[in-house]
């Protein structure tokens, strides 16, 4: 059963390709599937906040890979999400130019399955780590600021209580 929240989205135009991934992840996770760039970036809007990892395909009719990057840079996405890519066409460009959008991994196919499920997990722990200590430490700062706020308060009633008091003695 997949875990509550947790969402996988597989963008492949090959059929087979994403019912081998979704298969590999579907115990863990809720796999979401889509044939093209165009209906995977509706997907993933659609469930940006829920998502464990993305895999996308870089060669796809209508929209490819690159363009769905393109978008996904865009709008901030693999800030949150780490993105994989499924590619027969591993050339240094495609590798270098994926890359250069952010993506975390580049996973040849044919699929091994065994080392993609091992460095996507280890991959999507350490992205819900880092998201778990970046709110920690923004709760951090906003607890440090209130209590700074508080004291620079008292600063400043305990300026106003001294002022009072000498007003009141010179009357």
């Amino acid at each position: 059963m997949a875990a509550a929240g947790k969402k996988i989205i597989i963008i492949d135009d090959v059929e087979l390709n994403r019912t081998i991934l979704g298969e590999a992840f579907s115990k863990k996770y809720e796999v979401i599937e889509a044939s093209d760039g165009e209906e995977g970036l509706e997907k993933i809007m659609a469930n940006k906040d829920d998502l464990a990892a993305i895999f996308l395909d870089i060669i796809m009719p209508e929209m490819d890979g690159f363009s769905v990057l393109a978008e996904l840079e865009r709008n901030q996405i693999m800030r949150s999400v780490p993105l994989f890519i499924i590619t027969t066409e591993t050339t240094d460009y495609v590798v270098e130019h994926a890359y250069d959008y952010g993506v975390i991994d580049v996973i040849q196919k044919p699929f091994n399955l065994l080392i993609i499920e091992r460095r996507v997990a280890n991959i999507i722990e350490l992205f819900e780590n880092r998201t778990r200590l970046e709110k920690m430490f923004a709760q951090k700062n906003n607890s440090i600021d209130s209590s700074k706020a508080q004291e620079e308060i008292k600063k400043y009633r305990n300026a106003i209580e001294q002022i009072s008091g000498i007003i009141e003695k010179v009357k």
